[in-house]
């Protein structure tokens, strides 16, 4: 048996059952209806489309998104959120009165008649539940878990929806305001956090809870008065005389539950901006449920039709940060130009709207936007957007790319003059290697001796292991004990690293340490003999795939890292199969593999140095 299916079965032991002495309804027979989930309304139109169009090959498990991966495959970052979501849920249900149905995870006829009867019998939190289809509306919702709230308009019990998500989901606000939340560490007691309100740049999340709003409402069992919803993020929530406020998280690592709030969400304030053509201002603001209500209408039509293959489709594939993970790219990329501006810009890219409204004025392709006059498009494109002045940022910056990709060049000198560079001599490049949860677990360094024959020698400080901040702690003092000795033997060594992500980590680890090494590491050595060459490079270059040290490294000095999916994000998931791969093999390759790519990393670092130097 599997770890996900002892795991299954151990809930069906231990969690409270479902009553069943309330009559089952019968399992409704969606054979034929067209239903759109959560994710429909706030995911690309196109994918609803080539979903629900008969004449779109299924793309099959293992189809790979834009940036060539599996879309299906467990990356670090989604198990990092499926274990922060499961230990939220396993914290409700262990509330009172709680119902867990997800041992009936794949059984969704014996999980929707569970939650009918949970439902019926007013429990006060269910866990994993299976709504009631909406034939109607076209939609189908599974969130979170419900918890319940004021009496169904219609008599009964009532509920809102909850997700859980693995970001945080408040922002300041003024202090005389309040946002309503549950405390889970206090048995989901109403509290008032001070100061703060949901964030609207949220507005996926509070997307997806209007749709199981609005199938609870179809169903009768949506909770009566305000709609809300909500969210479980990984606000750090702290309790001064009883006042809850939310304190400063200096790390994406997950709080513990005591600090966690089910913070609610009014679905029907209008806090969310939409464009608008006939506002003065370009835009409009609506609630959660008005603007839900919009995008999924539009995404139902497009469904509706593709299953009845009704000709000239609405959509056209533009290319987004969706495309990346996205199985059905295999689809979209044939119908693509190869200079397709949404393919070809790739760093501040304009918007699917923007790439819309430039279609609309004939601005296809990269050489179409390099010969149009800016001005006369924006003064066309501008009046229709909600943040005129953004999208007018977004497509000059566009436009600058599109004629040096026209023109054949990715990488510009903004500047002239000699560049300020520290002395050359005795040298380390340093990058680190941080997890999912953005801790840190490799420390590499670079050492550039030039009275050293051999040259350059890499020098890696690692633990292919789940660290606590103990264990990070441990293994930075290691690294930076090691790095200290070397600058101590050579005055006036310089340490050079990209970016201030290296500095930040290190004064964040001395911050949480007593120990005199690391802050005195962090408060002396960060300054004196640390050099970021990022600055150098934001301040004297100008690149069509932006400066990263991947695009500048590649494209200005003409380095290439030995493996082709060389990036931060790959290579959490390369550690988390070094740490958790279930053969020895695996688990060494992975380690490699991360190790490589972080060699590679320093070494692009020196190569830039060079490069940097020459132009002086």
């Amino acid at each position: 048996m599997g770890g996900s299916a002892r795991l299954h079965a151990r809930r069906a032991r231990t969690a409270p059952a479902p009553p069943r002495d309330i009559e089952a309804p019968a399992v409704p027979d969606v054979t034929g209806l067209v239903l759109l989930d959560a994710d429909a309304a706030v995911s690309c139109p196109v994918r609803t489309h080539n979903r629900f169009d008969p004449a779109v090959p299924d793309p099959g498990p293992g189809a790979a998104g834009q940036d060539g991966r599996p879309a299906d495959e467990p990356t670090a970052a989604r198990r990092a959120t499926e274990a922060f979501r499961g230990r939220v849920l396993d914290a409700l249900a262990a509330m009172p009165r709680a119902v867990d149905l997800r041992w009936l995870e794949h059984d969704w006829p014996g999980r929707f008649q569970a939650t009918a009867r949970a439902v019926a019998a007013g429990r006060r939190v269910i866990i994993g539940p299976a709504l009631p289809p909406d034939a109607a509306g076209g939609r189908i919702g599974e969130p979170d878990a419900l918890v319940l709230g004021e009496p169904a308009a219609g008599g009964g019990h009532g509920y809102d929806p909850v997700l859980v998500v693995r970001h945080q989901v408040l922002e300041p606000a003024s202090s005389a305001r309040d946002q309503r939340a549950s405390s889970l560490a206090r048995g989901l007691r109403l509290v008032r956090v001070r100061g703060t309100a949901v964030r609207p740049s949220r507005e996926h999340d509070l997307l997806r809870l209007a749709h199981h709003r609005r199938v609870l409402e179809s169903a009768g069992w949506a909770g009566g008065g305000a709609a809300y919803g909500g969210l479980i993020g990984t606000d750090r929530i702290g309790y001064e005389r009883g006042v809850a406020t939310v304190r400063r998280s200096p790390r994406r690592q997950a709080p513990p539950n005591r600090q966690l709030v089910l913070v609610w969400a009014d679905l029907e304030a209008k806090r969310l901006r939409a464009e608008a053509r006939t506002a003065g201002r370009g835009w409009r603001a609506h609630s959660a449920l008005e603007r839900y209500d919009h995008e999924f209408g539009f995404r139902r039509r497009i469904a509706v039709e593709a299953a009845a293959r009704t000709p000239s489709p609405r959509v056209r594939p533009i290319v987004t940060a969706e495309c990346q993970g996205c199985p059905w790219w295999s689809c979209c990329r044939p119908q693509l130009a190869d200079d397709d501006l949404s393919l070809c810009i790739d760093k501040a890219r304009p918007s699917a709207r923007e790439i819309g409204l430039l279609r609309a004025m004939g601005v296809w392709t990269v050489g179409d936007l390099a010969g149009r006059d800016v001005d006369e498009l924006l003064a066309a494109l501008t009046p229709q957007v909600a943040r005129p002045d953004e999208t007018a940022r977004r497509v000059r910056l566009a436009a600058r790319r599109a004629r040096m990709l026209r023109d054949g060049r990715t990488v510009e000198r903004t500047t002239s003059g000699p560049l300020r560079l520290p002395p050359p001599g005795y040298a380390i490049d340093l990058d680190i290697e941080t997890s999912a949860d953005d801790t840190v677990y490799l420390w590499g360094f670079l050492v550039d001796d030039p009275d050293e024959p051999a040259g350059p020698r890499y020098v890696p400080f690692a633990r292919f292991a789940e660290l606590d901040r103990t264990g990070e702690r441990e293994l930075a003092r290691e690294a930076l004990c090691w790095l200290d000795e070397r600058l101590a033997a050579h005055p006036g060594a310089r340490v050079y690293h990209y970016s201030d992500y290296e500095v930040i980590h290190i004064r964040r680890i001395a911050r949480t340490s007593d120990d005199p090494l690391l802050t005195g590491f962090a408060r002396s050595r960060c300054r004196s003999n640390f050099s970021d060459l990022f600055g150098v490079v934001r301040a004297n270059f100008f690149g069509v795939h932006g400066l990263g040290l991947k695009c500048i490294a590649h494209d200005g000095a003409g380095f290439s890292w030995r493996d082709g999916q060389a990036g931060g994000l790959n290579s959490q998931s390369w550690f988390d199969e070094a740490v958790h791969a279930d053969e020895p093999e695996r688990r060494r390759a992975a380690a490699r593999r991360v190790l490589e790519y972080n060699e590679d990393d320093v070494r692009a670092t020196r190569a830039l140095r060079a490069w940097l130097r020459a132009l002086e």
